[in-house]
């Protein structure tokens, strides 16, 4: 099974190991990994499948909020991650170019997580729960436009998967919050979802990456090799 922190770990040392040297403009030099996948089905470091059953969001983030996930050199972690993860709540922009939770539940005039359960609630087995984040209008022309692109919510065999797919992804600065991001929207679904349907209770069962362009940034690298070595 691969948690968040594992996969972090190897997604680092991957680009380290193996990435191209490349610039995505003249003032950013990286190392780069393209057509990624990554299906991490113990984000929480469960152990046990069975145990996403008993998880909440409010429990996840108070797991995180105590440091159990914090990893030695990580440059997000304790009351930063916990801050960013429970940002989910907050629909407005917060002052900022754009937030994922703004555009998710807000920016489009339509809460799209409740689209998303709304799906799942009329056909279990639906593949068109769908959150977008990007903005034709407004991003066509725009430097800072959303790195995660898509959501998706899917159910198969008792189980729900959030799936989601990365334009652009900083793998060293950013990952391992956005994973913790994207699996408490996938909690919070599974607990929406069973509050409304009778019978058997679906599962939580992990969450499914993909990016396009993952990368750590020239400027990062002694730090990204500082993670690896405190983590062997």
């Amino acid at each position: 099974m691969l948690s968040i922190g594992q996969c972090y770990i190897d997604f680092v040392d991957k680009i380290l190991k193996e990435g191209k040297e490349t610039y995505k403009d003249s003032d950013h030099h990286l190392k780069e990994s393209l057509g990624n996948y990554y299906y991490i089905d113990d984000p929480l470091d469960l152990k046990f499948r069975a145990k996403y059953q008993h998880m909440t969001p409010e429990l996840m983030l108070e797991e995180i909020k105590s440091g159990k996930f914090d990893i030695p050199s990580c440059p997000i972690k304790g009351d930063a991650l916990y801050e960013y993860v429970k940002s989910f709540e907050i629909r407005d922009d917060q002052g900022f170019v754009y937030t994922y939770p703004n555009r998710i539940l807000e920016h489009f005039g339509v809460d799209q997580f409740e689209t998303m359960k709304q799906r799942i609630l009329t056909a279990t087995g639906s593949n068109r729960a769908v959150a977008v984040t990007i903005d034709p209008a407004l991003d066509g022309d725009r430097e800072d436009i959303p790195c995660l692109q898509v959501l998706q919510i899917l159910v198969r065999d008792g189980e729900l998967t959030i799936h989601c797919f990365f334009r652009s992804n900083d793998i060293f600065g950013a990952f391992y919050s956005n994973m913790f991001f994207i699996t408490y929207i996938g909690i919070k679904m599974k607990e929406e979802v069973n509050k409304e349907i009778m019978g058997d209770k679906l599962n939580f069962g992990g969450l499914h990456y993909h990016s396009t362009s993952g990368h750590i940034y020239s400027n990062d690298m002694r730090a990204a090799r500082k993670l690896i070595s405190a983590n062997k």
